[in-house]
């Protein structure tokens, strides 16, 4: 994480729009300068939002001054265990670095960079790749046993207590609660993960990204095509070792409301043709 944050502090402090203002030479940002850093970030956030989010909550727009102090002070430098709303915000800063969102700005950096904290001592071997496909293997397991709600060995992968298994066990309530199901006859569903990027890694996490496509094929209790989900992206995964076993934490999934979302609109109209 450490790693991530320095990177995003360092495009952020060199950008057109802060090296431009009042607040570009300044060494040092106080609660005022991060006052200033907030407005400007939301007034680039609110440019790049598209015609098709126009309808979004403007304050999903915005980062206060508070938490860009937070940040640019260090506070969640060494923060090992990221939850969402900490990747949301490094998202939002990503968007407004140019890039679609924080997978794209460091498969980008990756791209041009050298890591300095990456050596051939790093521990990163196949056993997290293996993890990684393993997990999604039995996550796709999951969606092939809905509407039952089932997460078999789910936790051989994640750790019990992550927020990845909550955010899991609550998608897969929400499927249920569809009765849909996923068509794998002649493997009409299906996924792949591939381009594995390590990121940065330590004796206690490792974080590496993947490029993954999800195709579902939706159908409902009477075998009828509902909806087909189709979806490429790249998602960034945190790896812990705790009492010397290594497992998945948490990932960032940019498209995760997304997919649920999307079968939940096909239900609703299903439901108002009938």
């Amino acid at each position: 994480m450490k790693l991530i944050i320095d990177q995003l502090k360092e495009c952020i402090r060199s950008h057109p729009s802060v090296v431009n203002s009042s607040i570009g030479s300044n060494a040092n940002w106080s609660r005022t300068q991060c006052i200033i850093l907030s407005q400007i970030i939301s007034d680039a956030l609110s440019k790049a939002i598209t015609a098709k989010d126009s309808k979004k909550n403007k304050t999903n727009l915005t980062i206060s001054g508070m938490t860009l102090q937070r940040i640019l002070n260090d506070v969640y430098t060494e923060k090992t265990n990221p939850d969402l709303r900490l990747l949301k915000t490094l998202d939002k800063l990503a968007i407004f670095l140019g890039h679609s969102s924080l997978n794209e700005f460091l498969a980008h950096r990756k791209d041009n960079e050298v890591n300095p904290e990456l050596t051939p001592n790093t521990p990163f071997t196949d056993e997290f790749e293996a993890l990684v496909l393993n997990y999604c293997r039995e996550e796709f397991k999951c969606i092939q046993e809905l509407p039952n709600i089932d997460l078999g060995a789910m936790t051989d992968y994640l750790f019990a207590d992550s927020p990845l298994i909550k955010r899991i066990s609550d998608a897969l309530h929400r499927y249920s609660n569809l009765n849909f199901k996923a068509n794998t006859d002649e493997n009409r569903s299906n996924f792949e993960v591939y381009d594995f990027r390590l990121i940065s890694a330590s004796d206690t996490l490792v974080v590496l990204s993947a490029e993954e496509f999800w195709n579902i094929e939706w159908k409902d209790q009477s075998n009828n095509p509902v909806k087909v989900y189709n979806k490429i992206n790249r998602q960034t995964y945190f790896i812990k070792k705790n009492q010397g076993i290594w497992k998945i934490w948490d990932n960032h999934n940019p498209d995760l409301n997304g997919l649920i979302t999307e079968v939940e609109q096909a239900h609703y109209r299903q439901n108002i043709l009938i």
